[in-house]
């Protein structure tokens, strides 16, 4: 018990849980000063199992949707020794001192028969695991749970082994153990580097844009939510830009984000609007905005960084975020080197393309508007990427024969089309706002309205020019599931409760949330101990009747005044219990005069020829003594059978 009371503490230094950590010490404690002892059946300890497994799911679920600083795994990783306490507890003041296997395995339930265990080393071990929550860079936490382990296998060591091997191998296994989690940590930090390459399906690069150009197959769409918006009118998001053709992919040559906000200068003529978006995010999110953004409220627990070409990261926000967005729907920024930049193996088919717009001499704002009415006149959308692996081939694919293919085909072709005729361009991604949910009275942006487009700079400002078919949200819309009612249904209720939860978060209400929920647990527990009390008081009963039983049955000895003994403490602490012998009752309640009593009863019991009348008195006389001190120490005398 010692390693399991160190490990104890452990955990509560190094989370600073002194409070919680003295409470179960002095439950742990009580055990040792108190002979008290529950004698529970094995289903009753499956049952505190159950109590104990429902609790911890219930603690996951709250703690995944509830706002916290911390997240909910270490959260629940630090309290572990409080979700086991009670089985641990279970153990030391049950009169077996050992569970049921069964109580932490189900699947070992039915096994027969019942096998025990002692959770005294599994619960030192939940509390090393509950103290490495704190996430401690140094290596105190390392030694310490080094030097537990080693305790708990010096304990269950081999006697035939000599010491100085089991030395050898306990420091090799600490050292290996050393360089594995050292390596873990660097493995960790590779696969941090490749998330984003990994994942850029899901999240936007503001850096490099992975086209689908030359790709094969069908285009994959899903129909998760991604954010919801409160606006007046539908819109383009972008989320970023980008100006520099290289390799069959689009780059953003200035790349580094910085605290300082590059928002668009507002025209002064211009009206200024303003959106809501309510979103879900990730541990880092490209914010998806409006042309024109002034400002962004709402979001200043979070950290927010910019790039020269419009990109905003967030970090350091809550899981869930509501913030509005001021804004002009005009970009007022600077051209940058890049902008103009017409690669040479696309020449050609701009050459064709241009000789059947001829707009050479026109303003930028009518090639611009006649570029996106060419494309929507003359050019279909498709879900279907092609069969031709090259971007640059495929390219000259679509614009040339194919004249269909999905929106980034349309918004790198008119890119290229408005650089070719010297106004500055680049390639945008975001989403397309458009559908909208008369029933929430808000946008709903999904996975599948992810969208790419071109955007210009004419007179000054950035403009957007879209050159794809607008049939494209119809033609997406038709490849929805069947029950994609059923799951905008659940995706409202969460929704809505997210949102309940941020007002809650920013109302206080995070401590009322903490009472009630410590309420549930308080009235839990109390059902627990109820239950086990009345199981107690039953089990009390059961053994009473069964010694009833016992005295109306015919053998030698009876008549022995020790029943008499039996009967008076039967409704105590120190009650016989069933199939127990005389000698170990005596010895577990510490009785010494029991134990002589019981010895005289033995031979009177199994002996009862050579059984003297003299001893007979001398079992009469030490029986009467011992009820004289019980009554004087415990009950009225008139309520214990007299002796005859």
């Amino acid at each position: 018990m010692m390693i399991t009371l160190v490990s104890l503490l452990i955990w509560g230094w190094l989370n600073q849980n002194w409070l919680v950590t003295g409470v179960v010490l002095l439950l742990i404690a009580g055990s040792y000063i108190s002979s008290w002892r529950w004698k529970l059946k094995v289903d009753q300890y499956y049952r505190i199992g159950d109590f104990v497994s429902i609790l911890f799911v219930l603690a996951m679920l709250y703690f995944s949707f509830a706002h916290t600083e911390q997240r909910p795994v270490f959260i629940i990783l630090e309290w572990l020794p409080l979700f086991f306490l009670p089985i641990l507890l279970v153990q030391i003041y049950g009169v077996k001192n050992q569970l049921p296997i069964g109580i932490l395995f189900y699947s070992m339930r039915k096994r027969q028969p019942v096998s025990y265990l002692d959770f005294k080393f599994p619960y030192a071990t939940i509390c090393l695991l509950g103290a490495g929550a704190v996430n401690d860079a140094s290596l105190i936490y390392f030694f310490l749970f080094i030097g537990i382990f080693s305790a708990m296998l010096w304990t269950v060591r081999s006697k035939n082994s000599p010491v100085i091997l089991w030395l050898i191998v306990v420091s090799f296994a600490a050292v290996l153990s050393f360089w594995g989690q050292q390596s873990l940590r660097q493995l960790h930090a590779i696969v941090e580097d490749k998330s984003v390459e990994w994942l850029s399906e899901w999240q936007a690069d503001p850096f490099k844009s992975m086209t689908s150009i030359g790709d094969i197959g069908d285009l994959k769409l899903s129909n998760k939510i991604e954010f919801r918006v409160k606006a007046s009118e539908s819109l383009l998001l972008q989320q970023s830009s980008y100006d520099r053709y290289m390799g069959q992919s689009w780059f953003a040559s200035k790349r580094i984000f910085s605290d300082q906000a590059n928002y668009s200068l507002a025209n002064k003529n211009s009206d200024i609007k303003q959106l809501e978006i309510f979103q879900s995010r990730k541990s880092t999110t490209i914010l998806a905005l409006p042309s024109g953004t002034l400002g962004i409220t709402g979001l200043e627990g979070g950290l927010l960084q910019f790039t020269p070409l419009g990109a905003v990261k967030l970090t350091e926000a809550p899981a869930y975020v509501n913030y509005k967005v001021a804004y002009t729907g005009k970009t007022v920024a600077d051209v940058g080197d890049f902008d103009l930049q017409v690669p040479k193996q696309h020449l050609p088919w701009i050459i064709k393309i241009k000789q059947q717009l001829k707009l050479d001499g026109q303003s930028p704002a009518v090639i611009a508007q006649a570029i996106q009415y060419y494309f929507q006149q003359n050019y279909y959308y498709s879900l279907f990427l092609g069969k031709e692996s090259n971007a640059d081939k495929a390219l000259e694919l679509f614009m040339l024969k194919r004249k269909a293919g999905h929106c980034e085909y349309f918004a790198v072709a008119s890119t290229l089309l408005l650089r070719s005729y010297g106004i500055p361009a680049r390639l945008a991604n975001g989403y397309a706002m458009q559908e909208y949910s008369e029933v929430e009275q808000l946008y709903i942006v999904r996975r599948r309205h992810a969208h790419a487009w071109a955007i210009a700079n004419i007179d000054g400002i950035w403009q957007t020019v879209d050159s794809t078919p607008s049939q494209w949200l119809e033609m997406e819309e038709q490849q929805s599931e069947f029950l994609q009612p059923v799951y905008d249904l659940f995706s409202s209720f969460y929704f809505k409760y997210k949102q309940w939860r941020y007002l809650q978060s920013l109302l206080g209400g995070q401590s009322n949330n903490n009472l009630i929920l410590l309420g549930f647990v308080g009235v839990l527990l109390l059902v627990l101990f109820w239950r086990l009390y009345i199981s107690r008081k039953l089990l009390l009963k059961l053994n009473t009747k069964q010694h009833d039983h016992i005295e109306r049955m015919d053998y030698p000895g009876k008549d022995s005044e020790l029943y008499i003994i039996e009967q008076a403490l039967a409704k105590t602490s120190s009650a016989r219990m069933n199939n127990e012998s005389i000698t170990n009752w005596a010895r577990r309640i510490n009785n010494n005069e029991l134990l002589i009593i019981g010895k005289m009863h033995y031979r009177y019991r199994f002996d009862n020829e050579n059984f003297s009348y003299e001893e007979r008195k001398k079992l009469k006389l030490a029986v009467q003594q011992w009820m004289e001190t019980f009554h004087l120490e415990h009950v009225n005398p008139e309520k214990v059978p007299p002796i005859h």
